[in-house]
């Protein structure tokens, strides 16, 4: 079972439910939206789903509920991505930082199914090395060699 409440404006905070499930719905001006909630599994494994855009209007929240996941769990996270519609430098920035708690609090965290879109953004910025269960994702060749200077020089 899977609680959520709905949060408006800059008022987000997760419902934390009696079964440790938690959930929370970022409605910003309607137009920008991120749902997210997690569930535990019998095994540990909490499976946090994104479903919207996930950027500058909705990243402090998004950090804060991220961050709540990872500190309540024993166990691994993972984040499903598979709904994540749009993901901007600010999104990208709240990955960061959570992959970077979650290290620091010795929790295992990955991320799965992220669209194409964000798995070539993640290869060209270098956050695919943050997440090392993206690094092998099928993309495009092109995307490996955006990452190498190249210099022309003509006379």
């Amino acid at each position: 079972m899977t609680r959520a409440s709905h949060v408006r404006g800059d008022l987000a905070a997760p419902d934390r439910g009696k079964d440790g499930d938690m959930g929370a719905v970022i409605d910003l001006a309607h137009a920008l939206q991120l749902e997210m909630a997690y569930q535990v599994a019998a095994d540990g494994k909490a499976t946090v789903r994104m479903r919207g855009e996930l950027d500058i209007a909705t990243a402090d929240q998004a950090y804060a509920y991220l961050r709540d996941v990872v500190d309540s769990q024993d166990g691994p996270v993972t984040m499903n991505l598979a709904e994540l519609s749009f993901c901007d430098a600010a999104g990208l920035g709240v990955l960061a930082k959570v992959a970077g708690h979650a290290r620091r609090s010795g929790r295992p965290l990955e991320l799965t199914e992220p669209r194409p879109s964000l798995l070539r953004i993640m290869a060209i910025t270098g956050m695919d090395e943050a997440f090392p269960e993206v690094r092998g994702a099928s993309l495009p060749s092109v995307i490996a060699l955006s990452r190498q200077a190249v210099i022309t020089v003509s006379n």
